[in-house]
């Protein structure tokens, strides 16, 4: 019987973590990539927070995945790997930024134990991974829905541009956004933060 990606108990969801984590530490390429898929948008927008060029960000971005690539870091929970990922960039900003020297930071600790981590920095942290949990479920949506809710919430495009753009009738469009958001709604309901993020 295939398991309902949506009803997954927290002893399930936390061996798969746990599963993610030591494959990740052994060179897991699939692994890697779900977990490239999941944070580098994420990362990305918490970049431009430091840097004033997209592409710049993205280059940072690329550097902190290339890093935890060739560490083979360990990671006992994802709430480390989190903190890595989100410091790593951050600082990578930094020292790109003040022109210095790039330094490398292991940072395996919670946000609150990493150095320079202001109450606006953290709490646009929480936003992001938030959003992380979003994409998650995204992914797991026919192909269509996710590129409506790409082009609608990353790029802005309004309903009428995304069906010029992926030439699609104006209603299809319209019902497949509006069965994106049902799934989203469903599954985050009793979140009001997930909730505001969703009213895109």
């Amino acid at each position: 019987m295939a398991t309902d990606p949506f009803h997954l108990t927290v002893q399930e969801t936390l061996i798969t973590e746990k599963e993610k984590l030591t494959r990740l530490s052994r060179g897991d390429a699939a692994v890697f990539r779900e977990v490239i898929e999941e944070y580098f948008p994420i990362l990305c927008r918490f970049a431009q927070q430091y840097l004033p060029d997209a592409s710049l960000a993205e280059d940072v971005v690329q550097e902190v995945f290339i890093k935890l690539w060739t560490a083979r870091i360990d990671f006992d929970n994802y709430k480390a790997l989190k903190g890595y990922i989100f410091a790593s960039t951050r600082n990578g900003c930094l020292n790109l930024s003040r022109g210095r020297d790039r330094q490398e930071h292991r940072i395996q600790d919670a946000f609150g134990s990493t150095p320079g981590f202001t109450d606006s920095v953290l709490t646009e942290i929480v936003h992001l991974e938030n959003l992380a949990l979003i994409y998650q479920v995204v992914r797991s949506m026919p192909q269509k829905m996710q590129e409506i809710f790409k082009l609608s919430y990353e790029d802005g495009m309004t309903v009428r541009e995304i069906s010029a753009h992926l030439n699609m009738k104006l209603k299809t469009v319209k019902t497949l956004k509006y069965r994106t958001l049902v799934v989203l709604r469903s599954k985050f309901g009793g979140n009001r933060a997930l909730l505001l993020i969703l009213l895109w």
